[in-house]
């Protein structure tokens, strides 16, 4: 991804994954996971000093996620920042208030319905139980 799109979107979008992440007051083990395999998945590192610097002023002093999200023109890129949004804020099998809004927001700035945003976290939410429901069903197999 990181070739298609420009460095400077492809930092907002990790900005704004953080932010999501910390928009609850408090970032999971599972949230920092699913964020580090984000960045990668982008072709960024969260090793790469700017990229953690980014990261961690966010979890430390989260800005306001439409100016955030703002800076992302590219339609394709928006689309994708919205999944990623709503797979970080589920990572723990659990949606904050905060972080519900926080991608309601997002949804909004880019000009989508609130209601797909609200839709696509059910269905993450859903997938998340049914991912465990088949782990707890294997288990007892194996």
């Amino acid at each position: 991804m990181s070739s298609e799109y420009p460095q400077e979107q492809l930092l907002a979008f990790v900005q704004a994954m953080a932010n999501v992440a910390a928009s609850d007051g408090r970032i999971t083990e599972e949230e920092r996971q699913q964020l580090d395999e984000v960045v990668l998945n982008i072709g960024l590192s969260p090793r790469d000093p700017q990229v953690a610097a980014l990261i961690e002023a966010e979890f430390q002093k989260p800005g306001r996620l439409a100016d955030i999200v703002g800076k992302i023109e590219i339609r394709e890129l928006r689309a994708s920042l919205l999944r990623m949004l709503v797979e970080v804020a589920c990572a723990d099998g659990e949606l904050a208030t905060e972080e519900r809004a926080s991608v309601k927001e997002a949804a909004t700035t880019f000009g989508y319905d609130a209601a797909v945003a609200d839709e696509l976290i059910s269905w993450t939410l859903d997938s998340i139980k049914l991912d465990q429901r088949e782990r707890d069903i294997m288990s007892k197999l194996l």
